[in-house]
């Protein structure tokens, strides 16, 4: 999930799976997760010579039967915790093990109340391609000048090359190279629609995902978005390498933060070939927030109180780190914000819950993305850039709205002399999904993960400015 959200997500750590003797005893149900909605997961029960365990399922997530070592509790329960993700159960099996109930943790505390189901539920979402492809898949790694690896799939057509090719650039926090979310990976799906359609394509999972290993902690915890665009830089290069690869026709594509990256690569590479921005701001972070949070909170159903009071404190809280704030001067603030998100939601929690909550925001708020992202503005970068621009943007997108950046990426180009490209799709979210209302709670609901109209529209784009008759 992009980091321009203010929410809380099931963080997973994966794991080795174990393999056990005995079938688990499985319980499916949902946790309601403020803002994302309903998270489907499996929980397994087993209890045997090898020790208690819970196997964690969230098919939305990626995750499959990840365990984690349990105990029994005084009164019964059956107690599991993953320390590195701050994730608890404590949950009970009633006498014929049909019902399991209890509670979840992590931040906040969520009911359980699962029923037992005899095969694991999994996801699959309409648009998600299967194999065989007609076309040729190819593992890329290569190595970043900081000294880790970054791994993907180049996907190249069959027949006659060498094709242009697209560099796929995910959105804010870290993302594998499909950029999977709650069941969807549209990182595929734009993949292999361009593929089929003499495009090649190269998507990455980013630094410390899947493939793209980083030893050095401190790489993560310390980039920026400009650090990010030194990787996509990186897959750039290694695209040109390929003999089925024209290396004169070689762009990105860069899906919200990566709509501030991609222009990044594009004025340090004089022989990029076109950039294109799918929901990508034009103004600064700290104003892409501001609207930000006022739509997800009118989404949810807030008052024009509630929304206030969170622009009001929002826009104190970035004045004041601008001007070098601590901690402590942001702290009132920050639980000013979290206490209209929890009454908006619906959310009762005791104090240390709350102080946890406020903690997390302070070291989110000061952490170097964040920091870089606020004060950041992506317009005078946008406008220097020489190739073609396709802007796209769905107008429902709650998280970087059209109506405010659009025009502003437009102006920019156009005052500079650039080649722009804009188009707003109705009724699209941030995703780029068929939408009512936006609501970020909708993502996982919706059944398609990419509108085919926006792929197709961004195809043929691609093929004329990249077509050398």
């Amino acid at each position: 999930m992009t980091r321009f959200i203010p929410h809380y997500l099931l963080w997973l750590v994966l794991c080795t799976p174990v393999a056990f003797a005995d079938e688990p005893r499985l319980y499916t149900g949902a946790i309601d997760i403020p803002t994302l909605g309903e998270l489907e997961m499996t929980l397994g029960i087993v209890d045997n010579g090898q020790g208690i365990y819970i196997l964690l399922t969230v098919p939305s997530q990626g995750a499959l039967n990840i365990p984690l070592k349990a105990t029994h509790g005084k009164d019964g329960s059956i107690v599991a915790q993953l320390q590195e993700a701050n994730l608890s159960f404590s949950v009970f099996e009633n006498e014929d093990c049909s019902i399991l109930s209890g509670e979840m943790y992590q931040g906040l505390t969520f009911p359980i109340d699962f029923k037992r189901v005899d095969i694991m539920p999994t996801l699959q979402r309409q648009q998600t391609p299967e194999a065989p492809f007609p076309y040729t898949e190819r593992e890329i790694t290569a190595l970043h000048s900081a000294g880790f690896l970054l791994q993907g799939t180049l996907t190249i057509p069959d027949g006659e090359g060498p094709y242009p090719c697209a560099v796929l650039i995910s959105g804010s926090g870290q993302q594998d190279r499909d950029e999977s979310i709650l069941g969807h990976k549209p990182f595929l799906v734009i993949a292999d629609f361009l593929t089929r359609n003499g495009i090649a394509v190269l998507r990455y999972d980013d630094r410390g995902v899947g493939g793209s290993v980083v030893e050095d902690i401190a790489l993560l915890q310390n980039a920026t978005t400009e650090d990010f665009a030194s990787d996509a830089a990186v897959m750039v290069h290694a695209a040109r390498l390929h003999p089925e690869i024209d290396p004169r026709r070689v762009g990105v594509i860069g899906h919200s933060e990566g709509g501030i990256i991609g222009p990044m690569v594009a004025i340090n590479d004089d022989a990029l070939s076109f950039v294109v921005l799918l929901a990508g701001p034009g103004v600064p972070g700290h104003e892409i927030l501001l609207l930000q949070q006022s739509l997800i909170l009118k989404s949810q159903g807030a008052t024009d109180e509630q929304i206030d009071r969170v622009e009001n404190a929002s826009l104190s809280m970035y004045e004041l780190l601008d001007a070098g704030a601590s901690y402590e001067e942001v702290a009132d603030l920050m639980v000013e914000l979290s206490m209209v998100q929890l009454e908006v939601q619906g959310i009762s929690v005791n104090q240390e819950e709350l102080d946890q909550l406020v903690l997390s925001g302070q070291k989110q708020l000061f952490s170097p993305w964040m920091k870089y992202f606020l004060f950041y503005d992506p317009a005078p970068t946008i406008a220097a850039v020489d190739c073609p621009i396709l802007a796209m943007n769905g107008s429902l997108d709650l998280q970087v709205d059209s109506r405010q950046n659009l025009p502003v990426i437009a102006q920019s180009v156009e005052a500079a002399g650039g080649n722009i490209t804009i188009a707003e799709f109705e009724n699209l979210n941030h995703l780029f999904q068929p939408t009512n209302t936006g609501a970020i709670s909708e993502y996982g609901q919706i059944d398609v993960t990419f509108d085919e109209q926006a792929l197709e529209y961004m195809t043929v784009w691609l093929q004329e400015v990249t077509d050398e008759d």
